[in-house]
């Protein structure tokens, strides 16, 4: 039995997509008619209507042309088409989100300017990935020639790139822009390779031991914190030279004036922006900048700086 044909108006009709748009689909090579009649017009069966309403689904998902052109021969699974139909369009879902969320943000300001609008956009349509990306330039930039553990290093990435909310504050706006652009200061980048290789280009350095013993000392130091101990304080002076001990006990080096001087002088040249780095990722995360450890790393650093310098 032969099935029925139809003339492209006809076909039109049953498939509610206009002749223009099937003349578009069939020169495309996505509906080639079954035929044509003698006096040249195109012929179509139920086996193309059938394929018009595939065509149809994959336009209403979204899929492009080349895209359909690949299902229909079967060059590219349907499962694999809609997969990544899905995948970019949870990535414009997204990106949509990210520009409500700046909006929303540069409404709220009292008085909006140009900068502001400029600083929330800057912030909310970055991607996780892109902001991630900026900080792993960055420590590829401090580990280059450096034998820095690549697990420490992942931690610190991952530490770095906390998980923003659909509408951030205007805190955490700020904190990422000041964030990227200290990442990005050929300065700060200096600063912080200097001090990465003083401490990973020693080869009997420990990154494991290191970890374990200033989560130790910190914990001391959060004690004395919340006794409202000053790092100028005896027990200032105690955790100082405790901190002294450990270092010189970590980097394999004697316990003697030239190692005294070399820590205080380490101290001493502290760029802030190190401390300011990590304020600035736990305001981002939601928290005070003050949240421990920030709070007892900015206490010991001062107590090393008051003692050693005697």
């Amino acid at each position: 039995m032969k099935n029925r044909t139809y003339s492209i108006g006809e076909a039109s009709r049953l498939s509610g997509v206009s002749v223009r748009r099937l003349r578009f689909y069939a020169d495309e090579g996505l509906l080639p008619p079954a035929g044509r009649t003698e006096s040249g017009y195109r012929v179509f069966t139920d086996s193309e209507l059938v394929r018009l309403d595939l065509i149809n689904c994959l336009r209403d998902a979204g899929l492009g042309l080349d895209a359909i052109r690949k299902v229909l021969s079967q060059k590219l699974s349907l499962t694999e088409a809609l997969r990544l139909r899905l995948g970019a369009l949870e990535a414009e879902i997204a990106a949509q989100r990210r520009v409500a969320a700046a909006l929303r943000a540069a409404l709220r300001s009292p008085t909006l300017t140009e900068a502001d609008l400029r600083r929330f956009w800057t912030m909310t349509t970055l991607s996780r990935a892109e902001r991630r990306n900026v900080v792993e330039r960055f420590y590829q930039q401090v580990s280059e020639d450096i034998s820095i553990e690549p697990e420490w290093m992942r931690q610190q990435v991952e530490a770095s790139v906390p998980e923003l909310p659909d509408d951030p504050t205007l805190e955490q706006c700020d904190a990422w822009i000041e964030l990227a652009s200290m990442l990005g200061d050929p300065g700060f980048v200096a600063n912080v390779r200097s001090s990465a290789k003083d401490v990973w280009d020693n080869h009997t350095f420990d990154p494991g031991a290191w970890q374990r013993e200033s989560a130790s000392i910190i914990a001391r130091a959060k004690e004395a914190v919340a006794r409202g101990d000053e790092p100028t304080s005896e027990s200032g002076k105690s955790l100082a030279q405790e901190w002294l001990e450990t270092s010189a006990r970590l980097l394999g080096r004697e316990l003697d004036d030239e190692f005294k001087k070399w820590l205080y002088s380490k101290y001493a040249q502290h760029d802030p922006r190190a401390s300011r780095y990590w304020e600035l990722v736990a305001i981002m995360k939601g928290q005070s900048p003050n949240s421990s450890p920030n709070r007892e790393w900015t206490w010991l650093a001062e107590a090393m700086r008051h003692h050693l310098a005697d």
